[in-house]
């Protein structure tokens, strides 16, 4: 993988300082406005451009990150389906907090039942942790099924997508890794930018430094198998395997057809 090239491609683009101030200003917007709920429509409409993004990095394109113009209610749909299909494969982790809670109930009652309540809670804290990495390393194969296909069904292919998540198992442990420290890493630059700008500036530079992890994100995820897709599969069935061509007959290549027969027999004059 190219780790530089994700934190770098983003100020290649020479309109990198509009595409990124607009992506900012959606999340200021965001923000803003989410006591009323309309704000998440902004958080979707980022998530479906970083979709946006994976696909024109796997694309090939030069300047990945698109202009910001009449296709926001593509994105917007793409960013819900994103949410959906995280949100689906997180329930497990949902309903085994249930249990979990019950157990944590049962710490205040005696001795013998408390036990019983720490064991309980423990394994169910045990099961939503290893539930949760799996879901954070299968992620982003469910991202390039929604950018490639835009297919809410595809993302729920969970042995195709635990499949290409094992067989790319190290490229995705490194995005993971990666992910974590440029959210960190940005979310701190815009905190000590926005102070020095008299703390004002914080209200500009945190959405933007956030957007622009979601662009690295979006670019580590791209490498992730890059040039392959997650459901081909490294055993072809053999009906799809074409023939090879069978070899032309000596007697039926073009050179000879055009030779004219020679008459061999002496008693002809010829």
């Amino acid at each position: 993988m190219n780790i530089g090239k994700s934190f770098s491609f983003i100020f290649e683009d020479p309109r990198w300082v509009t595409k990124v101030g607009i992506g900012a200003l959606v999340l200021i917007l965001s923000s803003l406005l989410s006591s009323i709920l309309v704000g998440i429509l902004g958080y979707f409409i980022v998530a479906g451009y970083g979709l946006e993004v994976l696909r024109n990095v796997r694309k090939g394109e030069l300047y990945p990150m698109p202009e910001w113009r009449d296709r926001w209610g593509e994105w917007l749909v793409l960013g819900v389906k994103a949410m959906v299909a995280l949100l689906v494969w997180s329930l497990p982790a949902i309903i085994i907090a249930l249990p979990m809670g019950f157990g944590f109930a049962l710490l205040g009652s005696n001795d013998s039942i408390a036990v019983v309540g720490g064991l309980l809670a423990a394994g169910m804290v045990c099961l939503m942790i290893i539930w949760g990495v799996i879901v954070l390393l299968a992620t982003p194969a469910i991202y390039i099924r929604l950018a490639e296909s835009e297919d809410l069904a595809s993302a729920f292919r969970f042995g195709e997508i635990l499949d290409f998540t094992r067989q790319h198992l190290g490229n995705v442990i490194v995005a993971a890794i990666m992910v974590v420290i440029a959210s960190v890493v940005m979310s701190a630059m815009g905190m000590i930018v926005g102070l020095l700008l008299c703390g004002i500036g914080l209200l500009v530079t945190l959405p933007a430094a956030q957007f622009i992890a979601t662009m690295i994100q979006s670019h580590l995820y791209a490498q992730i198998g890059l040039g392959a897709r997650p459901w081909e599969t490294s055993i072809v069935p053999q009906e799809y395997i074409p023939e090879p061509p069978a070899a032309p007959s000596v007697y039926e290549t073009p050179a000879e057809a055009a030779v004219e027969p020679v008459d061999t027999n002496p008693e002809n004059p010829s």
